[in-house]
């Protein structure tokens, strides 16, 4: 359950940041369609809700908040770095 919670959390923000169009033009060679931006950014929050409900599953109603935020910021991190530094590519703009 650990594990789906850290799953949806780098989900949802790999869909906040496909949600700019600079991630977006980048990653997909596009611009970023003003609804496609709504649905990403909808789908992302939907994905947080979720993640919050399986915090609450995994550690209770006492802990489940706390490890709600851990998770939240472990996956901003892991996609941060996946997008920053992982990614085929990067390495040209530098």
């Amino acid at each position: 359950m650990i594990a789906a919670t850290f799953a949806v959390a780098v989900a949802a923000f790999l869909l906040f940041a496909f949600a700019t169009d600079r991630q977006h033009r980048a990653r997909f060679g596009q611009a970023l369609p003003a609804r496609r931006q709504i649905v990403l950014r909808g789908c992302a929050w939907a994905c947080v809700a979720i993640d919050f409900g399986l915090a609450l599953l995994a550690w209770g109603g006492v802990f489940g908040p706390v490890g709600w935020l851990a998770m939240l910021m472990a996956g901003a991190a892991v996609s941060f770095i996946f997008l920053n530094f992982l990614t085929p590519g990067s390495a040209n703009r530098r």
